[in-house]
């Protein structure tokens, strides 16, 4: 089959964003079997003599037509892709009405917009994965278009990490903050609920903490980032906003997915996917630092939670199920090693 992914693939960005979604959907299509060309959206929106996305919106528009036309896709794969109009897709249809649209988002749903943004295409769009199984997702369910969960994606050749093999590490737990991911600068007088809980554990003497992207501290990104996160074995999975079922930014995969014995909150629905053995669960900030000093001194324990969540993650989660899952829900064939909740609305 061949696929016109259009998605953000960040050139701007020269490589400090490779492990964006984005490139592991395509992995998982490509590994597959299917012919898959990638179309980075607001990169060539951007080239203008502005280097605006703004001014380039309807240039884009053009090129994706005229993509269409020579590639000839069977599927059209739309990630994050705000910028694509509905007017294009409603082309598109009429060009040929059995190219079949879909489109993933992996945003908390209750910031930037998440649910207008998804539904805004749900005239053309048959299926939408995304990556929270919360019910305020029924609100995007419109115009005969389903909404379904998947996990974060997993990819080896992305997360490549076991840091649960390293015997000496300079800190005890690791959280970066992706704050000011377009210019990858930490951006001014931003506000963020999370800095409360870090700014406890700092104050806790018996832990040596390594976080980046608040307080001064400049995020991190790219091969800076994984030099990083091998300096520690334990890591914090907090995510920003409200807590939604079943939802994490995809930090996850790249703490659980490079080794990292990682921290999550309980009673989100995280418990769905994982296991107390897999993960480690807390209750608030108190629980949170209480559990960090007792996997510090526990070893053992704390490279069996690591290693049970990689497996597991490796194996249930990756690039190759979830695309297959993908597919199977788009052209409405048997589900195949689906090792998650159903949650479709």
């Amino acid at each position: 089959m061949k696929i016109l992914h259009i998605s953000n693939f960040v050139q701007k960005h020269d490589g400090r964003l490779y492990w964006n979604a984005a490139f592991k959907f395509s992995n998982g299509f490509t590994r597959l079997g299917h012919n898959v060309l990638n179309f980075s959206e607001r990169d060539i929106a951007r080239d203008n003599l502005l280097r605006s996305s703004k001014y380039g919106i309807r240039k884009l528009n053009h090129r994706i037509i005229k993509v269409v036309k020579n590639y000839s896709p069977e599927l059209i794969v739309l990630g994050h892709a705000n910028l694509v109009s509905n007017e294009t897709l409603k082309k598109i249809k009429k060009f040929n009405s059995r190219i079949e649209i879909i489109q993933w988002n992996v945003d908390h749903p209750l910031m930037n917009n998440t649910i207008e943004k998804i539904k805004n295409k749900s005239f053309y769009v048959s299926q939408t994965f995304i990556t929270n199984g919360d019910s305020i997702m029924k609100n995007a369910a419109i115009n005969d278009m389903k909404v379904s969960f998947i996990p974060n994606l997993f990819d080896r050749s992305i997360e490549n990490l076991k840091i649960f093999n390293n015997n000496e590490f300079d800190y005890d737990i690791f959280f970066a903050m992706s704050h000011g991911v377009g210019s990858g600068k930490l951006k001014k007088d931003k506000l963020d609920g999370r800095e409360k809980i870090l700014d406890q554990i700092k104050l806790d003497m018996e832990i040596k903490n390594n976080f980046f992207g608040f307080k001064k501290k400049e995020p991190i990104w790219g091969q800076y980032l994984l030099n990083e996160i091998q300096k520690s074995p334990m890591g914090i999975n907090l995510n920003q906003g409200r807590s939604i079922y079943i939802y994490s930014s995809d930090r996850i995969a790249t703490y659980i997915g490079n080794g990292l014995c990682t921290f999550v909150l309980a009673n989100n629905g995280i418990e769905e996917i994982y296991n107390d053995d897999e993960v480690v669960f807390y209750n608030d900030t108190e629980d949170l630092i209480d559990k960090i000093k007792y996997y510090k001194k526990n070893i053992e324990k704390r490279n069996n939670i690591s290693i049970k969540g990689w497996e597991k993650s490796h194996e249930n989660y990756n690039e190759i199920n979830i695309c297959e899952y993908i597919l199977n829900k788009t052209f409405n064939r048997k589900i195949k090693n689906q090792k998650w909740p159903e949650i479709t609305y």
